[in-house]
């Protein structure tokens, strides 16, 4: 109201772009590139050793807003593929046996 936006404009804002969320996100947000280069070499094998281990989906928080768990179309780092990204921090050339040994560090 002090700035003169109408709320359903603040509302609109909000959920159109993706940096923004109605809903609270964890401590730390795990983004898989799922882009061919990263897709090829095995991205969905990261994604699914990921959900085992925080027991989330994309798209998800954990109950202890520790992590958030998200996919993306590619991180543009393709020769490191597959990738996983962690608060900004990128983890190339992921293994599913990696995943685990990298979550440790964030827990």
């Amino acid at each position: 109201e002090k700035l003169g936006v109408p709320k359903a404009r603040i509302q609109h804002v909000a959920t159109f772009y993706k940096a923004f969320s109605l809903v609270p996100k964890g401590k730390h947000e795990i983004h898989i590139c799922m882009g061919t280069a990263c897709h090829v070499r095995g991205a969905t094998r990261i994604l699914d050793a990921v959900q085992e281990r925080t027991g989330i989906k994309p798209g998800e928080t954990d109950l202890d807003l520790k992590f958030t768990l998200q996919t993306v179309n590619c991180l543009g780092c393709c020769a490191l593929g597959p990738v996983m990204e962690i608060d900004g921090k990128t983890h190339g050339k992921m293994t599913p046996s990696k995943v685990a040994e990298v979550l440790k560090n964030y827990e």
